[in-house]
């Protein structure tokens, strides 16, 4: 098994940058994330233009579908987690990563592209088949390149709103079982394989956040074109119903509510992403030609421009920007 995880933009570069050159809105407020995503996930409402909740984004591992009919199983990219189905059930004859190919989710947040993918048969919702095959986890590492391991698992069964689950270091040690009891007020319910294995309620019920700003792996093509996950920073859209679309034609400061209707919304995780920053000499700067239309899931449009990376120390990780609520607003 061979896989390269190199880390974007030069994460262990220390020091203090200047703060990027912000052209002084009329009339609209300035908004920094006071926390570094560099650390933190940071949950923003976009009505109350209001940061909710953040956290460490070491705090968690899986994350189990809580709110519909589907079972998916996603990893916490931020940590940039694989997994791989070794196609056995001989859990305790596993004792290394047998995995030919260990996959990741999709930055997108599709859904049917996620490394877990079909752990079970549910085309018969009634009397649904599992396989019972064990899944090897590479837990990642943090920025610094330490790597946290791995754990073997297996996703016994979903019953009762609750997923089980059987889970140990490679070698055998540190084994448990788990029931995962899910929560229908948020998407997914995240879980640590921490202390024996725990449920995190750190992620906000969906009816109370819209962006997440955060450290998360895509696919980037290396000097070699060969498509590779990478670590980037930027901001991931709530999958319940929040949808974005991208300009870097129209004017940030004239478009207004009657404007709304020539955009293509999309509801992937990351429509917003990480490219409205760009890096060069070893510094960021934020793209000056570019804003996004965002509608939240009670149909809200708000305008949004990112306006720096870095907080009034220099210190890199700190996104601010202009935001408008067009629907709440006069045209310009």
């Amino acid at each position: 098994m061979k896989y390269s995880i190199p880390i974007i933009l030069s994460v262990l570069l220390t020091g203090c940058f200047p703060k990027d050159k912000i052209v002084t809105p009329r009339d609209i407020d300035i908004f920094e994330i006071p926390y570094s995503i560099y650390e933190n996930q940071v949950w923003f409402n976009l009505h109350d233009m209001s940061v909710i909740s953040y956290n460490s984004y070491l705090d968690w591992d899986l994350g189990f579908e809580s709110d519909s009919t589907s079972h998916h199983i996603i990893l916490n990219s931020s940590k940039i987690m694989h997994a791989g189905n070794t196609g056995s059930t001989d859990f305790a004859g596993i004792t290394t990563n047998i995995c030919d190919t260990m996959l990741f989710d999709s930055s997108t947040g599709n859904l049917d592209m996620t490394a877990i993918g079909d752990w079970a048969d549910f085309s018969d919702p009634k009397n649904p088949v599992y396989p019972g095959h064990v899944y090897i986890i590479d837990l990642g590492a943090d920025n610094s390149g330490n790597a946290f391991g791995f754990k073997k698992i297996v996703f016994e069964k979903y019953d009762n709103k609750s997923y089980d689950i059987h889970f140990s270091n490679l070698d055998g040690t540190d084994e448990h079982t788990f029931r995962v009891q899910t929560d229908p007020q948020r998407k997914f319910t995240l879980f640590s394989f921490r202390d024996g294995g725990k449920v995190m309620p750190i992620q906000p019920p969906d009816a109370d956040w819209d962006i997440c700003f955060t450290q998360y792996s895509t696919i980037l093509f290396d000097d070699n074109g060969i498509a590779t996950p990478y670590l980037v920073r930027g901001a991931f859209l709530n999958p319940d119903g929040t949808t974005a679309a991208a300009d870097s034609v129209n004017s940030f400061y004239t478009t207004g509510i009657n404007n709304i209707y020539d955009y293509t919304l999309s509801s992937a995780q990351d429509a917003i992403g990480y490219d409205w920053k760009v890096y060069s000499n070893g510094t960021y700067s934020v793209r000056p030609d570019l804003f996004y239309i965002i509608r939240d899931k009670n149909d809200e449009y708000y305008k949004l421009k990112f306006t720096g990376y870095y907080n009034s120390s220099g210190a890199r990780g700190y996104p601010s920007f202009q935001i408008v609520n067009l629907s709440m607003s006069e045209n310009p």
